[in-house]
């Protein structure tokens, strides 16, 4: 079952606009344990819609309600929705979270965060997190996201790309179930910095961060030159580790831009999103492709159920307590 969070009248203006035969149901929190009812009145479906918490957000007027046309107090109630959305998963009344894209410069400018989801959500929750963007069998964990170029070989240490590695290691076995996954490091620089001639990141952080993680027993290779990586001859591998937004996310968009997923890696409950923006230049009008928030969504609910299955599993019997 889905329940939609955002502003009631902008959702309904929306359905009415593009003729979508829906029934906007609005429910409290403590509704949604209870069942969402059969579509009634002729409605194709009927969806139950939880407005942010007050102290959050306050519904939009009409002007506010523009599509295309992002606003302070939009921005708001996006950020509500979000947090509205976490406290629900946290307390175990949803099983996992798909969120729409969001405008970082209106929140910004709303004051309520300066960055994306991935950072929103690991506040949130105060966990270590990392962005996944998934089509088919490509699957790339990023070891830093939303910075400007210039700070990435400032950000990246051995211990942040060792723990990337091992995330990314542990949910391609748990989400995925790849037994024993490979995982395979880009090089910062062009041919990994041919020994130094271009920079020593590869030395000095990256091979040592591959070198740890082989000793907590992740089957991990690099760093491999990413044009390398990502071509025909690259190695074969379950999952990519890249340093930095563009050099992890051109090759997956290239592949499969109206397919792919964004997963959250390292949350205590299961979260996916689109692989694209805002697109305000189509809000509206009927024409946005969905194709890549439907698969975000059919994501959801099967890494949702992966879960559930995980957590009615019983514990494996161990002859001594875990290191």
């Amino acid at each position: 079952r889905v329940v939609l969070l955002g502003d009631l009248q902008a959702t309904r203006d929306t359905a009415e606009r593009l003729g979508i035969g829906v029934e906007l149901v609005p429910v409290t929190r403590e509704d949604l344990g209870r069942g969402v009812p059969p579509a009634a009145g002729g409605a194709r479906l009927r969806l139950p819609l939880l407005a942010p918490a007050a102290t959050l957000a306050r519904p939009l007027r009409a002007a506010e309600r523009r599509p295309g046309r992002p606003s302070v107090a939009a921005a708001r109630v996006a950020y509500g929705s979000i947090r509205g959305a976490v406290e629900l998963a946290q307390a175990r009344v949803v099983d996992a979270i798909c969120t729409a894209p969001i405008n970082k410069e209106w929140f910004a400018r709303a004051r309520v965060a300066s960055t994306g989801h991935t950072e929103i959500l690991a506040e949130l929750t105060r966990s270590d997190v990392r962005l996944m963007m998934a089509y088919c069998d490509l699957r790339v964990v990023l070891a830093t996201t939303h910075l400007a170029l210039r700070d990435v070989p400032g950000a990246l240490t051995v211990g942040g790309v060792r723990d990337t590695i091992l995330i990314a290691a542990r949910h391609l076995e748990r989400w995925f179930g790849i037994e024993r996954p490979r995982v395979a490091v880009c090089a910062l620089n062009p041919h990994a910095s041919d020994g130094g001639v271009y920079g020593d990141e590869e030395a000095r952080i990256i091979a040592p961060a591959i070198a740890r993680a082989r000793a907590a027993r992740v089957d991990a290779i690099g760093p491999v030159p990413a044009d390398t990586l990502f071509s025909a001859v690259g190695p074969r591998c379950d999952g990519v580790v890249a340093m930095y937004h563009d050099q992890g996310l051109i090759p997956v968009k290239q592949l499969g831009v109206h397919e792919a997923v964004n997963v959250t890696l390292g949350l205590p409950f299961v979260r996916t999103s689109p692989d694209h923006g805002t697109a305000y230049d189509l809000a509206g009008r009927g024409t946005a492709d969905p194709r890549s928030m439907r698969a975000a969504l059919d994501m959801a609910l099967e890494l949702a159920r992966v879960e559930r299955r995980r957590m009615r599993a019983p514990s494996p019997k161990r002859s001594a307590p875990a290191a």
